[in-house]
């Protein structure tokens, strides 16, 4: 009885697999979104106005799309809408777009004509009742409801919670493998012991490895958000995260010798390939599963300084559309990727009923700390908006690798364990770091669309580039002396090997943003 067995996995982070994962963190996404967006419908500091049929008059909004036409001879006296929530979107007629069609347009500063009180509300509530137009919605707790006391901190909220802003989405992205060597080989039922498993002979098959791991699509989260400093919005500190899902690879394999199984490797003793058998008819039985991971995390804190122009007055008054804004600050990204082979093997000789436990562990770090630049430019379009991003970071790339291997074993009841794998041995084992400059760039655009006057909707695709990196797979040497393979040779005879690698490659991630932004 004999089986052989390899998959590949792909964990999401919302505790499902694929499709469902993704799904299911664009639903909490969504409902976060419409749960902050309601209970910011109705900031501290606005009036309910029966005359204006519902609806809300309050302190002058620094977002252009809140505007409507001047009266008559004041071209800066623009009633400005309190801020509105989800259920906020009554369009009111806006005499500076042709027919009035479109509430959102930004027009001329000189108009023809005055806005009647209807109009006056952009974003008029389109459910009015004492809940949403009470005190509750106004700010205050429930006591203050109760007792019909005003909101508490209103300068607090005045002042702070208006220049508030929060992004979230959900990634599907593309990311770059590491190459593997062959890692675990088969050949066909009558293969010569001298000859079984070893790569370059006829039959020898590659049953895991020989090719590029953990690569292709994944999902993932992305949220941010930030303060405006200055009430022109000049000014803000933000802050950005995401984290890609872990991606993995495997195998699992096992035989009673009916299939041969092997691990391949180059014997430099005798200058050519061989292989350590782990089931070979009448010779060993055993068992072999290869597992790899590779994750992604950014963090990113900066502020961020407007060039030209703001979205405060002058925007406001003389109807500039774009905003372009420089960026400095702090840059942390991690990729980590690991590799580990168990195998079990038994020998089926009767004079020789030993039995092996082994594993070889490779571990990799790439932990980037640099000085974040880039520049932002934001172009508005109606209900729409387009932002282009180009984004650098300089600093340095600390690489951390992480080599240990374990043998253990029984020999009619007694045991012993060495500080050795197969291709972990001493000459490779252990913990080693080195620093590498980096420079990171970073592209994204940015499609955005107002389902209301705070919560905005968005696509968008990003492309990172991260030079100089290690990954697991890439820093096995298959250039083994057999001497070495535990219980090992006394006297060793050739060369020390395997040694350290440090092979370096470029991890290139991209792929697409869908979710939302919420300004306060």
């Amino acid at each position: 009885m004999s089986r052989a067995i390899s998959g590949r996995r792909q964990t999401s982070l919302a505790g499902g697999e694929g499709t469902a994962g993704r799904l299911f963190q664009l639903c909490v996404l969504a409902g976060a979104l419409f749960f902050a967006d309601f209970s910011h419908a109705q900031p501290s500091g606005t009036t309910f106005d029966p005359n204006l049929g519902g609806s809300l008059i309050g302190a002058p909004s620094s977002d252009p799309y809140q505007m409507v036409a001047p009266a008559v001879g004041s071209p800066s006296s623009a009633v400005l809408p309190a801020a509105g929530g989800l259920f906020a979107g009554r369009p009111a007629v806006d005499s500076r777009s042709p027919g009035g069609s479109d509430p959102y347009a930004i027009g001329p500063t000189t108009v023809a004509q005055a806005v009647s009180p209807a109009a006056a509300q952009l974003n008029a509530p389109l459910l009015n009742g004492p809940l949403l137009n009470g005190p509750l919605f106004q700010g205050g707790p429930i006591d203050n409801s109760l007792r019909q006391w005003d909101p508490l901190l209103p300068g607090f909220q005045n002042r702070i919670d208006s220049r508030l802003f929060l992004r979230a989405e959900s990634l599907l992205w593309d990311v770059s493998g590491m190459d593997a060597p062959p890692l675990v080989t088969t050949s066909p039922d009558g293969t010569g012991q001298d000859i079984a498993a070893t790569l370059g002979q006829a039959g020898t098959s590659v049953a895991f490895g020989g090719k590029t791991l953990n690569d292709g699509s994944t999902g993932g989260f992305l949220i941010g958000g930030g303060l405006w400093i200055s009430p022109e919005r000049n000014f803000a500190i933000e802050t950005e995260y995401f984290q890609l899902s872990e991606f993995d690879d495997g195998y699992n394999g096992s035989s009673d010798g009916a299939v041969i199984l092997g691990r391949p490797y180059f014997d430099v003793t005798q200058g050519g390939e061989a292989a350590e058998l782990i089931a070979y008819p009448g010779l060993v039985s055993g068992d072999v599963g290869v597992r790899t991971e590779s994750n992604l995390r950014s963090f990113l804190i900066d502020g961020r300084v407007s060039l030209c122009p703001t979205h405060g007055a002058c925007c406001q008054q003389c109807g500039l559309r774009d905003r372009t804004d420089w960026i400095i600050g702090y840059r942390n990204i991690r990729l980590r990727d690991s590799l580990s082979i168990v195998e079990n093997r038994r020998r089926e000789l009767s004079n020789d009923p030993r039995m092996f436990a082994s594993s070889d562990q490779f571990q990799t770090t790439n932990q980037f700390n640099g000085l974040q630049l880039g520049i932002v430019h934001r172009m508005l379009l109606q209900r729409a908006w387009l932002e282009t991003s180009m984004r650098v970071a300089l600093g340095n790339t600390e690489q951390t690798l992480r080599v240990a291997g374990s043998t253990t074993i029984e020999d009619q009841g007694t045991s012993a364990t060495y500080d050795a794998g197969l291709l972990a041995q001493h000459t490779n084992s252990g913990t080693r770091s080195r620093d590498e400059f980096a420079l990171v760039p970073e592209l994204g655009v940015r499609l955005g669309i107002r389902l209301t006057d705070r919560l905005h909707a968005n696509i968008g695709y990003s492309v990172l580039y991260l030079p100089n990196v290690i990954r697991a797979s890439e820093q096995i040497d298959r250039d083994l002396n057999p001497g070495l393979v535990p219980p090992g040779t006394d006297p060793l005879a050739g060369a020390l090997r395997p040694r350290v690698l440090w092979v370096q490659s470029d991890y290139l991630a991209h792929g697409l943003h869908l979710g939302g932004e919420l300004n306060f």
